[in-house]
């Protein structure tokens, strides 16, 4: 999604803030801890660069950066939804249980401030989604699954596949 000479300026500035060409998750935590200094976004960027560093190496290279730069900002619905069904899919299984989206939507609910007693305001939205998208009821949700109910649902679609957007 860049042309040769994006990349090349991608490249030059990766290369400037990691020398040895790798970003490591405490380099890569203190970038967003600049966007959100009071830490309510570390659990939810935590779970970012585990979804960025495609090969659970614990860094991020450039290749790995540039997929999910290149996929965040100019890519394809289906391409964005993709990348934020990893991000849900903790456990890296193939498939999203409800006890990992409520995780993640915890941890989005922390970034934008709405901060509850407990956690039943984002289990009584994972299971609201489940219902919507789950077909089969078999109280999972593939790749198919989720990618087909977010293009369905706008709504879901700018909950799930654009979390940092304002609402």
């Amino acid at each position: 999604h860049f042309s040769k000479r994006q990349l090349q300026k991608w490249y030059k500035g990766f290369m400037q803030d990691c020398p040895n060409g790798e970003l490591n998750r405490t380099t890569f935590l203190n970038m967003y801890s600049t966007f959100f200094p009071d830490g309510k976004a570390k659990s939810f960027y935590e779970h970012l660069f585990r979804t960025f560093d495609q090969d659970n190496s614990g860094n991020i290279d450039f290749r790995e950066f540039i997929i999910a730069i290149s996929t965040t900002q100019n890519g394809t619905p289906e391409e964005k939804l993709n990348l934020a069904f990893q991000l849900y899919d903790i456990d890296r299984n193939g498939t999203i249980e409800e006890s990992e989206m409520t995780e993640i939507i915890k941890a989005i609910y922390l970034m934008v401030g709405e901060v509850y007693e407990d956690d039943s305001v984002a289990q009584s939205r994972t299971q609201a989604i489940f219902k919507k998208m789950d077909i089969n009821k078999d109280n999972v949700l593939t790749k198919q699954e989720f990618v087909k109910g977010c293009l369905e649902d706008e709504q879901l679609y700018d909950l799930l596949a654009c979390p940092d957007k304002e609402s």
